[in-house]
């Protein structure tokens, strides 16, 4: 017996659920759904049952969608049942992921995630979205991240393109290149 890719296995699960989201025109709410699986499926507490094999898949199906109690739209309720009943729920993040990158990309929806050591006000987060959106259509999708630890500057992230103007970042590179100095005198 031939098994697929695992990395495929996802994709056309998310791509399967999409085309009939969008096919039926329950899009938006499958899509918020989904966004809320992969929250929840990705806590340490529910990763744990729905990996643990002593539970039966029925019973930790039983599990996730009792989770989200009158929540869900129907589409999706019957795309978790899928996934389980065919034996793939070790792959439901990553097809929740697929599925919320195939739509952000439908509707043309660039993510931007800012990591700062302390949150940005209101006249930085318009400034940083004001220069995004030039040269792009559609909407940003802004997610802010507090990390002490980068000490001063910041972290951009733009789908998958990446700006590390952090202090920690910039100490880092200067540590290197300290050391590479003085290994280079010896």
């Amino acid at each position: 017996m031939i098994e697929m890719n695992d990395s495929k296995i996802p994709v056309r699960y998310a791509k399967a659920l999409f085309d009939i989201a969008l096919e039926q025109d329950v899009l938006d709410s499958v899509y918020e759904n989904m966004r809320l699986v992969l929250s929840v499926c990705s806590m340490k507490e529910v990763k744990h049952v729905l990996d643990n094999p002593v539970i039966p898949p029925v019973k930790r199906k039983e599990i996730l969608v009792s989770l989200f109690p009158g929540a869900l739209e129907p589409l999706t309720v019957k795309f978790i049942d899928l996934i389980f009943d065919n034996g793939r729920e070790n792959y439901i993040i990553a097809a929740s992921r697929d599925f919320i990158e195939l739509t952000k990309r439908h509707r043309g929806i660039t993510e931007v995630t800012l990591t700062t050591a302390i949150p940005v006000n209101d006249i930085i987060r318009g400034e940083i979205a004001t220069m995004i959106k030039e040269g792009r259509n559609g909407k940003i999708e802004f997610i802010e991240r507090v990390d002490s630890s980068i000490i001063g500057g910041f972290i951009l992230r733009i789908d998958d393109s990446y700006v590390d103007a952090s202090v920690k970042n910039k100490l880092n590179r200067f540590r290197k290149e300290f050391l590479l100095a003085g290994n280079a005198e010896e």
